[in-house]
């Protein structure tokens, strides 16, 4: 039998589920589709465009041969399930690449299009379903039926995004199985989610390795039309990865038509259009660019040349169903039912009470999930979504867990690679708050463990390289995230220093705001560039980027001479002495950021502060006295980044400087 016979039919992109009870509701996996074909006991998997993937999953195949079946066709998603109930296509391409997932491979089955030599693409959904109920196992197996809800779709689409899915497949359950698009099968999305054509890449910048972004595109007609690029979504591995993928198919011209316009096209590497990625996004943009894209993985099972923009239409209608064509089809449904062996319709029968269970089961299923109050953000799981965190204005966990997620491509860059010191606040602002420094503790998934020699031990810290894990930190209780200046790669080489201005209680901001023009002055006179940002309390940092060069020593000592020379300049405003007492109306140049092991607040971070604060990249020009940095909050920023036009510290990401023998020598070193 040709592979041809698996044929798939496919969902229309809708902007909201239908009404009805003519239609059943299914979840939407996160997987891959995929045909399961036995042909006298011997199993065939087969991805929706007809290629082999048996080798791909054979635990898949060892449960289609302990079916018990001699023949059958059977349509369905492959995926992963995590603990939390919810399938992940980013953990099955882990497990694919060999990394282990966390969860179970599952292959849900939703139909049945041959049995025993029957054919049964003519019988209505809803027999189809009932025949297959009764040939697959019961309970948490490999191979699993794939429940559904009558009616209500409204309803069970706002439980399946209430409870992180990424949507739901609805069917008319009285037609026949049509192979390919139509309006039968319609899906409703809880996130804005599809696959795009891979054409280029940038070079990463700061400590970022392997790739800074993928350039993405969609066909139209013959010609690839660009819609943006994907910086966030892949960890340290998979960027490298893909980069040695990338390059294996890198070429000269652009595929884009028309090309990228500005800086971008003139540093990009461009590449064979061969790849296909996943990509979730927030919104599609006036001028059909992409926003807050994260990369979720690659897609073996898509031909890029069928790569097309989705755009949801309005859910069919009574017109669209009632029509001539309508009539006959359902006609032709009822016919193949009657004319269907007997035990066909017994099967359907016998089954309704089951059914009627299981669908009332799995509708309690979400009841229970929203009771329990869980919620998804970036993929992790949010425990005690509404516990408040900050009193005024109320903030609570999930809020804070979306700040991040809204913020994702500004804050993971200041992050990726560094380890973090913490402050944990499990209760929020109104119970204990806590350092953490090792992390022995229990950690969200996303978050990366590594050990760093210290003095007499070695010291286990945490890395966030994505916007999962920062928001798995808030999972945490993480209120405050501290990184270290270097990353785990390069750790006993800083590639920045930073000089803290923290001011005595008596310090105006005019004052502060004059003493980091006058840092940022003595950083000139030695050619180095430097790069303001607000603490998230009352001070100021003066940052210093730096290509890995000198070690921590030196480093600590550069920043320290640096001090004491503005000290000297003006004893009667700067100190570099760390003792409280009389230094009330002096600002503290604090050079101990410089030290190994020593750390300093993340930029975007939010601080354990009334008014959840955040710490604030700014440009030397806002830096003035009429700038008030308490105005930087978790309510003001993605406001502010939104409008923005250009990152603050752009020029920070390209800046190549270092602490030359010359700068040592000016400072007397």
């Amino acid at each position: 039998m040709p592979q041809s016979d698996y044929v798939p039919q496919l969902a229309t992109l809708v902007k909201a589920p239908p009404s009805g009870d003519e239609w059943l509701h299914e979840i939407k996996y996160d997987g891959y589709r995929i045909g399961c074909r036995i042909r006298r006991g011997r199993v065939t998997l087969l991805s929706r465009n007809g290629k082999d993937w048996t080798a791909a999953f054979p635990e898949v195949v060892d449960a289609g041969a302990a079916l018990g079946v001699e023949d059958a066709l059977l349509d369905g998603e492959v995926a992963i399930v995590l603990p939390d109930g919810r399938t992940s296509f980013q953990a099955l391409q882990n497990a694919s690449s060999g990394e282990g997932a966390r969860g179970s491979l599952v292959y849900f089955v939703f139909d049945l299009l041959r049995v025993n030599g029957e054919r049964l693409e003519r019988l209505p959904l809803e027999d189809r379903k009932a025949r297959l109920q009764t040939l697959l196992p019961r309970g948490k197996a490999r191979i699993r039926y794939s429940e559904h809800v009558d009616g209500k779709g409204d309803t069970f689409f706002a439980h399946a995004c209430k409870a992180g899915l990424e949507g739901i497949i609805s069917k008319l359950r009285r037609e026949p199985y049509r192979a390919g698009r139509s309006r039968d099968w319609v899906k409703t999305k809880c996130v804005q989610r599809q696959e795009f054509v891979i054409g280029g890449f940038t070079d990463p910048e700061g400590s970022r390795l392997g790739i800074g972004a993928l350039l993405i595109g969609y066909y139209e007609g013959s010609r690839l039309v660009f819609s943006g690029k994907v910086g966030t979504g892949f960890p340290h591995k998979l960027a490298l990865d893909l980069r040695r993928r990338l390059e294996r198919i890198e070429m000269a011209t652009c595929p884009f038509e028309p090309t990228p316009a500005g800086s971008l096209a003139r540093h990009a590497h461009w590449v064979k259009p061969q790849l296909v990625g996943e990509v979730v996004f927030t919104e599609w943009t006036g001028d059909g660019k992409i926003r807050h894209p994260s990369f979720q993985g690659l897609r073996a099972d898509k031909n890029p040349h069928e790569v097309r923009r989705e755009q949801p239409v309005a859910p069919p209608t009574d017109a669209d169903r009632n029509g001539p064509r309508r009539n006959s089809l359902a006609h032709n449904s009822r016919t193949a039912a009657r004319t269907a062996p007997s035990d066909a319709t017994g099967t359907s029968s016998q089954s309704d009470a089951a059914r009627t269970s299981s669908q009332s089961d799995l509708a309690r299923s979400f009841m229970v999930r929203g009771k329990r109050g869980e919620s998804i953000v970036a993929g992790v799981r949010i425990s005690h979504p509404d516990r408040v965190l900050y009193p005024d204005p109320r903030t609570t966990k999930i809020d804070l867990a979306r700040y991040y997620e809204r913020i994702a491509d500004w804050i993971v860059p200041h992050v990726v690679g560094r380890p973090l010191t913490l402050v944990r606040c499990p209760e929020g602002l109104s119970g204990d708050c806590f350092f953490m420094k090792h992390s022995k503790v229990w950690a969200p998934d996303a978050l990366r463990r590594v050990q760093i020699q210290e003095k007499t031990k070695l010291g286990d810290y945490l890395i966030a390289d994505s916007i999962a894990a920062v928001v798995g930190l808030v999972q945490m209780g993480v209120l405050e995230i501290h990184t270290w200046n270097s990353v785990v790669d390069d750790v006993e080489r800083p590639n920045r220093i930073v000089i803290d201005l923290d001011p005595g209680k008596d310090v105006t901001w005019t004052q502060i705001v004059e003493a980091g023009r006058t840092v940022r002055k003595a950083l000139a006179a030695l050619d180095l560039e430097s790069f303001p940002k607000t603490t998230g309390g009352r001070g100021l940092h003066v940052v210093v980027p730096l290509t890995p060069h000198a070690d921590w020593s030196a480093c600590l000592d550069f920043s320290r001479a640096l001090s004491e020379a503005i000290e000297r300049s003006d004893p009667e405003t700067y100190t570099t002495q760390f003792a409280r007492a009389g230094r009330e109306r002096k600002i503290l140049i604090d050079y101990l950021r410089n030290n190994r092991t020593n750390t300093s607040i993340a930029a975007y971070s939010t601080r354990a502060r009334p008014h959840a604060p955040v710490s604030m990249p700014i440009t030397w020009p806002e830096l003035r006295a009429s700038l008030d940095p308490a105005s930087f909050t978790i309510a003001t920023v993605p406001r502010r980044l939104a409008r923005a036009l250009t990152d603050p510290w752009k020029d920070y990401w390209s800046c190549r400087q270092k602490l030359t023998i010359a700068r040592m020598r000016a400072l007397h070193l």
